[in-house]
């Protein structure tokens, strides 16, 4: 899988472009990434002769346009996304918090004690 960012949002990465200059004899690779091929039409534009390779992201589309905050990465998040797969991750964001189970129970409890001070 190859993506970038664009400020939170993970873009999987459609094309790669290569472009090979020679600059004081000397030889110079760059690499430029392209997600649309609106993108990739641009490049091609002021590098006419690079190499254009398709990326394969497949099995990984469910991840396009999500956003991962810098804490979420520093944590691991999103290789716990890739590693994971779209429905177990999923699963895991909309399970309830313990904050959120607590307050459940809480209310369970009284309303146990409410419907026994009934009888």
């Amino acid at each position: 899988m190859k993506y970038r960012f664009y400020g939170d949002t993970l873009q999987l990465i459609k094309y790669e472009l290569t472009v090979t200059q020679e600059h004081d004899g000397e030889e110079y690779v760059k690499t430029f990434s392209a997600v649309t091929d609106e993108e990739k039409k641009k490049l091609l534009e002021h590098y006419p002769d690079a190499v254009v390779t398709e990326i394969d992201n497949t099995g990984y589309e469910w991840l396009d346009g999500m956003t991962f905050t810098q804490e979420q990465l520093k944590n691991g998040e999103l290789e716990q996304a890739v590693e994971m797969g779209q429905e177990a991750y999923e699963e895991m964001l909309n399970a309830p918090t313990q904050d959120e189970i607590n307050a459940m129970l809480m209310l369970e409890i009284a309303e146990l004690k409410a419907g026994g001070l009934n009888e």
